[in-house]
């Protein structure tokens, strides 16, 4: 008898079921990539995950280049394994305990003070890749400019602040920027004024507005977008911008409310991107919402944990609407004859675009898409910028840690398509 059998036949009744636990666990982590697949995928014909969260990747197409460079097959593996219930209960596990015990970990947030949760890209963008990129973007801002102009619009620039630069205090040590972050901003603002382009700009007003409430939240605490606050203080100061340049182009002010239509208690989408215990569901945007040309599907995020619920915060939602003797319409983003035409990002759908309607007094239309650069709303308005246009100004919403982004480091011509995300 060797000595590797005689180990194995003094093992404990412990060890054995130690050693039982870690292959059959292994053996469930393994078998149920393939078995939930065929299962949830093939038998019973769905095309979401069965547990969907900001990881999940889709399935890739199979083109013959991506397969023979072995691009395909690391997409393919990645989308198999988020397939898994257990990769989802293994990783929410292990990173709520990281949290519990006050070493958190993740390559896409950042935690500041009070909890409150920042997206690590935004905080150090790549500078020295997007510096390069100068000219093609001052081509690219140029080329906007001419064609709005050319569509019988002027166009105007509402660049929204990040997080990080409205509240610094939650992040950096005595609230001070570093070198890398500081000054983009301004060299943002600087390019657009290069190419002649008016901007709005909404971090000294937001600035403006915590001095005034120094106890004001004007964004989430653990979500990118600001909150009702911050989206009403943006909307005051862009209101102003635009009646000031284009008063007699806008026409008369109207009476304008807001009402709000809900308030969701839910995990903001950085407590997603954490790899916490929550969930994330596609849900059909209500008719009654603000939002109008949005796709017809936006992620909430569904707490799954006690940590999750914790971290939960109230979303809410407002609509506005004209108030006239003969009965109030609502504002919908869909009007056409509106002087005011917004092409915004997530931050309009945050309340951004009711807000900077009942700040202006007006109609204003709006077309919505997903993405920081700003760059799908436009290039969905592009076949009606192409021709002629009834709006008077075109609002062009960009967000801060978007204009610093590979989108617009190297920026693609106007006609290709992006995902709308």
């Amino acid at each position: 008898m060797n000595e590797s059998t005689r180990q194995a036949d003094t093992q404990t009744p412990a060890q054995w079921a130690v050693r039982f636990f870690a292959v059959a666990s292994m053996a469930a982590f393994a078998g149920s990539v393939p078995v939930v697949h065929a299962i949830w995928h093939g038998a019973l014909g769905r095309t979401e995950p069965m547990c969907p969260t900001r990881n999940y990747e889709q399935m890739p197409a199979a083109t013959t280049t991506h397969v023979l460079e072995g691009k395909w097959m690391e997409r393919a593996e990645r989308s198999l394994q988020e397939d898994a219930p257990l990769t989802w209960h293994i990783r929410s596990a292990w990173n709520e305990l990281r949290y519990a015990i006050g070493t958190p970990r993740s390559k896409d947030v950042l935690v500041g003070e009070d909890e409150w949760f920042f997206l690590a890209e935004s905080v150090s963008p790549n500078l020295n890749t997007w510096r390069s990129g100068k000219p093609a973007r001052i081509a690219r801002l140029a080329e906007v400019k001419k064609l709005v102009e050319a569509a019988g619009a002027q166009l105007v620039i509402a660049l929204v602040p990040d997080k990080e630069r409205v509240h610094p205090e939650k992040l950096y040590s005595d609230a001070q920027m570093p070198p890398e972050k500081i000054d983009n901003f301004a060299l943002a603002l600087a390019e657009f004024a290069e190419v002649k382009i008016p901007a709005v700009d909404l971090a000294l007003s937001m600035t403006q507005a915590r001095s005034a409430h120094p106890s004001a939240t004007l964004y989430h605490r653990r979500d990118t977008h600001w909150s009702p606050a911050g989206a009403f203080a943006a909307a005051t100061t862009c209101a102003a911008f635009l009646e000031h340049l284009f008063g007699d182009r806008l026409g008369p002010r109207l009476t304008v409310a807001a009402h709000p239509i809900h308030s969701v208690h839910m995990p903001g989408d950085l407590v997603g991107m954490m790899g916490l215990g929550t969930l994330d569901f596609g849900t059909q945007i209500e008719s009654t919402r603000v939002q109008a040309n949005v796709p017809t599907h936006e992620t909430r995020t569904v707490a799954c944990s006690p940590l999750t619920h914790r971290l939960s915060e109230s979303m809410e939602a407002y609509a506005v609407q004209c108030v006239t003797p003969q009965g109030n319409t609502p504002i919908n983003g869909d009007d056409i004859d509106a002087p005011v035409w917004l092409l915004g990002t997530s931050f309009a759908n945050a309340n951004g675009a009711a807000a900077l309607a009942l700040q202006l007094g007006r109609p204003i239309r709006w077309t919505i898409r997903f993405g920081a650069s700003g760059l799908g709303a436009l290039r969905v308005a592009l076949p009606e910028l192409q021709s002629k246009t009834r709006a008077k100004v075109i609002v062009w919403e960009i967000v801060e840690r978007g204009y610093f982004s590979a989108e617009w480091a190297s920026p693609a011509p106007l006609s290709t398509p992006t995902d709308g995300k």
